[in-house]
C-alpha cells in the first residue's frame, strides 16, 4: 500500500494600492523644469566663452551671442508652453 502526497497550496493576495497618474499638467511642468538646466548650463558657458574670447575673434562671439538668444528662444518656447496650459485650466474651472 502507497501513501498519498498531499500538497497544500497557498495563494496570497496582494491588495496593489492604486498609483496616480501625472495629468498633462504635471507632467509638462515637470519637462520644463528638467529642460531648463540644461539650457541654463548652455546660457552660462556661451556667456563665458564669448566673455573670455580674444576681441578680434567676432565669428566666434557673434556664434556665442547667437546660442544665447537660441536659449532665450527656448525659455520663451517654454514659458509659452506652460502658460498655456495654466490659463487652459484656468478656463475649465471657470467653465464649470
Amino acid at each position: 500500500m502507497s501513501a498519498a502526497a498531499v500538497v497544500v497550496a497557498e495563494t496570497t493576495s496582494f491588495v496593489e494600492t492604486p498609483v496616480s497618474v501625472p495629468s498633462a499638467e504635471e507632467r509638462l511642468r515637470d519637462l520644463v523644469h528638467d529642460l531648463r538646466q540644461p539650457l541654463s548650463s548652455i546660457e552660462a558657458i556661451a556667456y563665458y566663452v564669448e566673455m573670455t574670447l580674444p576681441a578680434e575673434q567676432f565669428g566666434a562671439r557673434e556664434y556665442m551671442s547667437q546660442l544665447q538668444r537660441l536659449v532665450a528662444d527656448a525659455n520663451t518656447i517654454l514659458d509659452r508652453s506652460v502658460g498655456t496650459t495654466r490659463k487652459g485650466c484656468a478656463r475649465a474651472v471657470t467653465a464649470r
